[in-house]
């Protein structure tokens, strides 16, 4: 009789020495008569892993049984011998899955041999997730195209819809270049209706596309950006004058506004249109550095002002040609915005007289020299006056009309409207009485005189 209850008596003090434990990140937790999931969101999977250890000093043949809706488990082939003493690998491990199918409450038994578990949770909605600013309102998020490590900002919203509070257990943001939480902590609780605020930041560290998560509790919602390189702020182009004239030398400065945030070279241009379609250029409308119609810039990172062929200015020549100087920049950095583009207007003037003579060498000649420049292309119509020694007129002005002559000289010329003009006129007689003379040159913008020219 004794022989008989000793047996009956074994299997279960060997079962009695099954412990049960919850595995979260590799972490064991003893598990007493219940175990609550919590809340979790409707039609959405908790999992846990519990572990059975065998403390005893013979092995046991576990069985497992799970009854109640909305749990589900995973296991060895059972049943399954865990053998005395059992260490982590010779332990029995199953998964069970809590996935609830409306906002209410659920249990469930786990049954381990003798072992007996109640298992407890509860279905809620999941807590809504919107973007508020700074991103795309549609999962995935998307923060757009983002300059190469500048920082963007994305501001989230958390409502719980639930009629009761919600806890939120974990925010967690994953993905290269994003970063964040920011303004919330978790673990937290949402009353009913209650939305809170929070932002992430995306910094691409490269010109590529970057994707991520947003991790709310079991939830997960994606996240994305694109990194470009980064951008070049439009520069401003700067001048000496307010307007220009022809046959001057104008000064351009260019600055960047609140400073560039990456060094940057490039080049400024200038192209001329003339107003005239006698020429089709102006050869000396360009940049006195080097000549020519385009000079180097460079920017460091932090600085406002760009330097011009390394210097802090560069001169130009507005030329001798009515029309319309045009400046822009060119350079392999994106801008922040349109590229600029600066007109400076060269005005019609009336001729300009650089030099003249009168010589009454040249024997039954008058000879009357004039160098200077028409920046219309249109001269052609002078006067004439004559004047004695003594300043008295010589009969009526002489007007002639060159203007066939001046058309003829500046067809298809590039070099500007610089000429050299001689008029002469034949005398029959002596010429020892002619004193002076004064011309009147006349183009499309007005009049211009040489004054009184003394014959030599």
């Amino acid at each position: 009789m004794r022989a008989l209850l000793i047996c009956a008596l074994l299997p279960i003090a060997a079962e009695a020495q099954l412990a049960i434990y919850a595995v979260n990140a590799g972490t064991e937790t003893v598990v007493g008569s219940s175990y609550n999931f919590g809340q979790v969101p409707i039609a959405t999977a908790s999992n846990v892993q519990f572990r059975i250890y065998n403390n005893g000093t013979s092995a046991v043949a576990a069985t497992v049984v799970l009854s109640g809706a909305g749990f589900t488990f995973t296991s060895p082939l059972l049943p399954y011998t865990i053998p005395p003493n059992s260490n982590v690998g010779q332990a029995l491990n199953i998964t069970v899955s809590f996935t609830p199918s409306a906002a209410a409450s659920f249990s469930a038994n786990l049954q381990i041999n003798s072992l007996s578990v109640l298992l407890l949770g509860s279905g809620v909605m999941a807590p809504t997730l919107t973007s508020v600013s700074g991103c795309s309102t549609s999962v995935p998020f998307n923060f757009g195209s983002v300059p190469v490590n500048n920082p963007a900002t994305c501001t989230f919203g958390l409502q719980n819809l639930n009629p009761q509070a919600v806890t939120v257990a974990s925010v967690v943001i994953n993905g290269l270049g994003f970063t964040g939480p920011y303004g919330i902590t978790a673990p937290l609780t949402l009353q009913p209706g209650q939305t809170v605020l929070f932002s992430v930041n995306f910094t691409p560290p490269g010109a590529l596309a970057y994707s991520g998560t947003i991790a709310i509790g079991t939830q997960s919602y994606a996240i994305s950006g694109t990194g470009q390189p980064a951008l070049l702020p439009t520069p401003s182009l700067q001048f000496d004058a307010a307007s220009y004239s022809s046959g001057q030398q104008g000064v351009l400065t260019m600055t960047i506004p609140g400073g560039s945030p990456i060094a940057a070279t490039g080049y400024v241009n200038l192209t001329f249109a003339p107003s005239t379609a006698v020429v089709k250029d102006d050869s000396e409308v360009v940049f006195l550095a080097n000549g020519s119609r385009s000079i180097p810039f460079s920017v460091g990172a932090g600085a406002t002002k760009v330097l011009l062929s390394g210097q802090n200015s560069a001169a130009f020549q507005t030329g001798t040609t009515e029309g319309t100087i045009t400046f822009t920049i060119t350079t392999a950095v994106a801008l922040t915005g349109s590229s600029p583009v600066m007109h400076l207007p060269i005005g019609g003037a009336p001729v300009i007289i650089d030099s003249t003579t009168a010589s009454k060498e040249r024997a039954g000649f008058l000879d009357i020299t004039i160098v200077g420049a028409d920046n219309t292309y249109s001269a052609g119509a002078m006067s004439f006056s004559f004047f004695d020694a003594s300043g008295n007129a010589i009969g009526s002005a002489v007007s002639s009309d060159f203007t066939s002559t001046f058309k003829t000289y500046y067809g298809g010329a590039s070099a500007g409207s610089a000429f050299q003009v001689v008029v002469s006129f034949p005398v029959v007689g002596s010429v020892a009485n002619i004193g002076s003379v004064k011309v009147t040159l006349t183009n499309a913008a007005g009049q211009a005189n040489t004054g009184s020219l003394t014959f030599q």
